[in-house]
């Protein structure tokens, strides 16, 4: 009999092993295949976006790559992709990709762009119009020439040179991580290939490497084999694949091709500490890797490697959990923690459990106590069944709400699920299949395996500990010895095991006494308008842009404005209230809890114009969502120790706050346009102590009094008939006076001057930071602010043109723009950008110049075809979505401008005079402001 139970145990136990070492089901939406070169493409139809489609093209190929004399090359090169190909010469009879594509409205930047990264790189041409074959076929040629055909002329790599530069300068201005991350990589990964790797390598080399060591390593790396064409949109499958067979299949494989390697990592006994200081780091960020084997690309493909992934999804939301509540204390021990299995860093060869914290500078112990004691408490007793079961079901809705919304997915989703294929060997499966194995493994998986797994990937063993931390006198950090024992003593201590409080899941035990509707009328948009009996008016909407999403806005009109300059900082403060007192009787981590299962997303606040309630739901959590709304609106909870905890927390957060040269640049520009007002101020840690929570939650409740004075937007695939009993129930009882509000213009205008200010701040990256602000009247009408869009648009367009591609002075110009109904004057235009100090004198008039040119002879005509162009064929993407329609719902609600009337012949019929008045308007009056920080230079 015993042998019997055996043999039947053993014979389950093999039976279960041959199913997990089963492969997945592919997802045949897809039409994958490879060329006799070695080149493999990726096609998928997809209609969501009519007449739309993404052209990508992937290589695994990266930094990681290059020779010691090529570092910084393969992001060189990708920027080389856009100067000048076999079919793109940027000449007048063979414009550049850059210009082909902007004048078929695919916008650079946008549509048009590329990244490199350690172990790929990938270039895109997105939202291409496909119904004319014509351009189809160029688009295949833009990815066609990035394969193989660049010129890579001399004189284009000089002048790229710049712009890689300026890149180099912006990406660590005031960015001490960046820094100290290329510091810490040759600890991390000390004999591999991985202590040199950042892609955007050294600026000696940039400068100085001779032409033919960036095209030999195009020539090694950029090759078929390394490559995949990925389609995905408003296409014919099998015309596409004809198309791509046509014009890929002659790119020449090398022979004799050099091997594509991918590193391994060492693993190591004793913990490898990387603790190091910056001058401009404001906090002391933590991270503690626990390494662990990444699972072989060939394994992937496997259910195992599924079920593995399943498990490991639970392991780091229950761990989140954990963390979370940790932070409940008063103080909170951490400035932040959050935990994730994946990745070890920077290397796709090993996999770590990672804990990062923001350690408290004051006790910098009771942090790492903290932080790495509730991992140890896990390790030591594991997970409870009721966490396993919140998990189980916060991924359940995941995947659910992945299913519904399958035919709902922009083309990008399937561009990342290809891309993911092809360059991590992650499988492509289908929503049903997921949702068929989710359902699986819900029901197999045990605690027992769980916690298991758990204890593989949170150890004390292979252990990695990196450190951040602010190079100050007066912050003493401990020795790398010191900070390793802190780890190592936590890890030793025994704790007690973890007791879950239950929860009583019904979010209103006793339900409000309902009103009515009064009234119900057709609206604008083809909305419907429901007055409600304590006023609310209601404007519905049924979309079915996702078929799995209901949106809802629901605001008053008043706001911050109504309160005098004293109160400033207690509003400042109503969104902390929120988030930490949570509604009803639950506590923020107890709702958090309570609504795991729930898909829904809520934010209550209070602007400076309006208060507002906002969220979202599926169609099954559409009740909850109201519930919710009436408690944020009724039952916000005051939670004393909470609210202490979180300003106690952001006092130690800002204590070294001026770090940072950006925070004192932005202190200044808040100064300087807005005339030191107190509106405008900064939260400071000085300033905390000033906050009062009575007066936090009085004008909360002020602002939430009166239902009668708000309205709510509601869009979704729903029915009117589904929403009318939840609107009686939860928002037609909402108390209300029948007092009707508005703003007051309290909140001040970017003062009337022309004025430059300049000064000097000690920076570790040489730099000259520019913002520029112009203020000017222009009639607050829809085709006013198209003309202000069209403005900026051909001025970015010239921008780059000019101060980027042939000046090489700035890695890029950001422009901002808005039209302000309650502003004074109602336009403003910010120009921003970094530059080398040594060159501002020469960007400069080039800024200036640019708006003058467009004032005299109004905007280049190609340029301003190129931004009609997009902005038509952006608005059909955007008139698919709910938010576009809340945007024109709200804007027409509040300010009585119907910003989607008309919309196309508006943009169609907008003339060169409109925009060159723009900038005349712009200009004339001289109302500018410039505010240029720059590096001290050396003495």
């Amino acid at each position: 009999m015993i042998k019997r139970r055996f043999f039947n145990a053993f014979v389950l136990l093999l039976l279960v092993t041959g199913a997990l070492a089963q492969n997945v089901t592919t997802d045949n939406s897809f039409r994958i295949g490879r060329l006799k070169n070695g080149m493999t493409y990726y096609i998928r139809h997809n209609n969501k976006e009519k007449g739309i489609a993404d052209f990508y093209i992937a290589q695994r190929v990266g930094s990681i790559l290059e020779n010691p004399d090529q570092r910084g090359l393969a992001h060189f090169l990708e920027h080389m992709a856009f100067n000048g190909s076999k079919n793109f010469k940027n000449t007048d009879a063979s414009p550049s990709i850059v210009h082909w594509c902007e004048a078929h409205g695919i916008k650079f930047g946008t549509n048009l762009n590329a990244y490199t990264s350690i172990d790929e790189t990938v270039y895109n041409v997105s939202a291409v119009p496909v119904k004319n074959p014509a351009v189809v076929d160029s688009t295949l040629l833009i990815l066609h020439d990035w394969s193989h055909y660049l010129d890579l002329d001399d004189k284009e790599i000089d002048k790229e040179r710049g712009v890689i530069h300026e890149e180099w300068r912006t990406r660590r201005a005031g960015m001490a991580s960046q820094r100290l991350m290329e510091q810490a990589l040759p600890i991390i990964y000390k004999g591999t290939k991985y202590e040199d790797c950042m892609p955007i390598g050294t600026m000696e080399i940039v400068d100085h490497f001779p032409y033919k060591v960036l095209r030999d390593y195009y020539h090694k790396w950029y090759r078929p084999d390394l490559q995949a064409i990925i389609v995905v949109g408003d296409v014919d499958v099998d015309q596409m694949e004809k198309k791509i067979q046509a014009v890929f299949s002659s790119i020449p494989m090398p022979a004799n091709a050099a091997k594509r390697d991918y590193y391994p990592v060492n693993d190591n006994d004793k913990m490898i500490v990387a603790s190091l200081k910056d001058s401009e780091q404001p906090i002391m960020l933590v991270t503690l890797y626990m390494k662990r084997d990444a699972t072989p690309d060939a394994e992937k493909s496997t259910i195992r490697y599924q079920r593995d992934g399943y498990v490991d999804d639970l392991i780091a939301y229950m761990v989140g959990e954990r963390l979370d509540e940790m932070q409940d204390r008063n103080p909170k021990p951490c400035l932040s923690a959050s935990a994730r299995i994946g990745q070890f860093l920077v290397s796709r060869t090993k996999d770590a459990f990672t804990l990062s914290f923001g350690a408290r500078q004051e006790d910098i112990k009771g942090s790492f106590d903290a932080a790495i004691g509730t991992i140890e408490q896990i390790r030591q007793h594991g997970f409870t069944s009721s966490e396993l079961e919140r998990a189980k079901a916060f991924r359940r809705k995941v995947i659910d709400r992945q299913f519904n919304e399958r035919n709902d997915r922009r083309n990008s989703y399937y561009v990342r699920r290809a891309q993911h294929n092809f360059l991590d060997a992650e499988p492509i499966t289908s929503e049903a299949y997921n949702k068929q194995l989710d359902e699986q493994f819900s029901r197999e998986v045990t605690l027992k395996e769980v916690n298991a797994a758990m204890r593989e990937a949170i150890t004390d063993r292979n252990q990695v500990l990196v450190v951040y931390a602010p190079d100050k006198p007066e912050v003493k950090i401990p020795s790398d010895a010191e900070l390793e024992k802190m780890v190592l003593d936590a890890q030793k201590k025994t704790y007690p095991a973890y007791v879950e409080k239950r929860l009583d899941e019904n979010l209103i035990p006793v339900l409000p006494k309902k009103g009515r509707i009064v009234s119900e009328k057709p609206a604008l948009h083809g909305m419907t308008e429901l007055t409600l009996s304590n006023g609310v008016k209601v404007y519905f909407k049924k979309t079915d842009y996702q078929k799995d999403a209901v949106v809802m806005n629901f605001f008053g009109e008043g706001g911050s404005s109504l309160y005098p300059d004293k109160d400033v900082l207690n509003t400042k403060f109503i969104s902390t209230a929120v988030k930490e007192g949570g509604v009803g009787r639950f506590s923020s981590t107890e709702l958090s809890k309570v609504l795991s299962d729930k898909t829904v997303r809520i934010n209550a606040g209070v602007g400076i114009e309006t208060q507002s309630i906002s969220g979202s739901s599926s169609l099954k959590d559409v009740r909850t969502l109201f519930e919710l709304t009436y408690l944020y609106f009724t039952h916000l909870r005051r939670d004393d120790q909470a609210f202490n905890a979180e300003l106690n927390r952001m006092r130690s957060f800002l204590t070294n706050r001026e770090a940072s040269p950006n925070v004192s640049y932005n202190d200044s520009i808040a100064s300087i346009v807005y005339g030191n007002s107190p509106r405008v101020q900064p939260v400071k840690a000085s300033s905390i102590d000033k906050v009062s929570y009575d007066r936090v939650l009085q004008i909360y409740k002020e602002r939430f009094s009166n239902a009668s004075n708000f309205k709510m937007i509601i869009m979704g695939n729903i029915e009117l008939s589904q929403l009318q009993p939840l609107l009686e129930q939860y928002i037609a009882s909402l108390p209300a006076t029948g007092k009707k509000e508005s703003f007051v213009k309290s909140y001040p205008d970017v003062r009337n001057c022309n004025e430059t200010h300049r000064f000097e701040k000690q920076m570790k990256t040489p730099l000259a930071r520019v913002s520029i602000f112009y203020t000017w009247d222009e009639p607050y009408t829809a085709k006013a602010d198209l003309a202000l869009d069209v403005f900026k648009r051909v001025l970015s367009i010239a921008y780059t043109d000019s101060v980027r591609e042939e000046k090489g002075g700035v890695y890029g110009v950001k422009l901002q723009e808005s039209l302000e109904q309650s502003s004074n004057p109602h336009a403003l235009l910010k120009i921003a950008f970094d530059t080398d100090p040594d060159k501002y004198d020469v960007v400069m008039p080039i800024i200036t110049g640019q708006i003058e040119h467009i004032a005299r002879k109004g905007p280049e005509a190609v340029s301003l075809q190129k931004v009609k162009e997009y902005l038509l064929k952006q608005y059909d993407q955007a008139a698919i979505t709910n938010d576009y329609w809340l945007f024109v719902a709200y804007n027409q609600l509040r300010h009585g401008i119907d910003f989607d009337k008309d919309y196309k012949s508006l943009v169609r019929n907008i003339t060169s005079s409109d925009v060159q008045q723009v900038a005349r308007n712009l200009l004339n009056s001289k109302r500018r402001i410039e505010v240029t920080m720059v590096s001290c230079k050396d003495k």
